[in-house]
């Protein structure tokens, strides 16, 4: 019989043995760079300028001896002329002055009057006194520029009366009984406390207002005393 062939024992492959992983280098610990220090420049010393010498001050010149003023020649006076003698003056004719003019009694001054008035009061009692309702007297002198004004009537004055006496009733304000024109720039009014009431003894304090025809304006103050 024929002899069957031994098998062939194959090798055992052994299992591989695992090496282990090598460690891994530690990299060298990146070296700092040193940067190269900048160099100083050097500035070039400046250099010494060398200021030129100081050149000697030249020597003033002599100056040449100051020679003896002339002595001045007095010169003889002149003789003194004598004037010829005046000529006779001729008799000039004598002229008279003018004669002053005489103004107009009551004349107005030329051109355009100053607008405003100059009024002078006075005042009397008369018969008025305490306790009765008789007029009493104002006297109003009207002037302009000191020329009389001569063209007024009643309409253009006004009365007033302030701080009326303690007692009294009524005043006389705008209350003028009569009015006259004497023509030489005087007015005479008379006046009484209004609602014919009785006059009070005092001091009796007004202001007199004053208009004319061309609104020239003028005013006075004044006091009447009561007895």
């Amino acid at each position: 019989m024929a002899k069957k062939p031994t098998p062939k024992k194959l090798p055992v492959k052994k299992p591989a043995v695992k090496k282990p992983a090598p460690a891994a280098k530690a990299r060298p610990a990146a070296k700092a760079v040193k940067k190269p220090a900048a160099k100083a420049v050097k500035k070039p010393a400046a250099k010494a300028v060398k200021k030129p010498a100081a050149k000697p001050a030249a020597k003033p010149a002599a100056k040449p001896a100051a020679k003896p003023a002339a002595k001045p020649v007095a010169k003889p006076a002149p003789k003194p002329v004598a004037p010829p003698p005046p000529a006779a003056a001729k008799p000039m004719a004598v002229v008279p002055p003018p004669a002053p003019a005489v103004a107009a009694a009551h004349a107005k001054p030329a051109g355009r009057a100053p607008n405003a008035l100059t009024v002078n009061v006075q005042t009397s009692a008369g018969v008025a006194a305490g306790g009765n309702v008789h007029a009493a007297n104002i006297l109003a002198v009207v002037t302009c520029g000191g020329w009389p004004v001569t063209d007024l009537n009643q309409d253009h004055f006004t009365l007033m009366e302030h701080f009326e006496v303690p007692g009294q009733q009524s005043s006389f304000s705008n209350n003028i009984l009569t009015f006259r024109n004497a023509g030489s720039g005087a007015y005479l009014l008379q006046t009484r406390p209004n609602s014919g009431a009785p006059w009070r003894s005092g001091h009796h304090l007004g202001q007199m207002l004053v208009s004319s025809p061309d609104d020239r304006q003028g005013q006075a103050a004044f006091k009447l005393i009561i007895r």
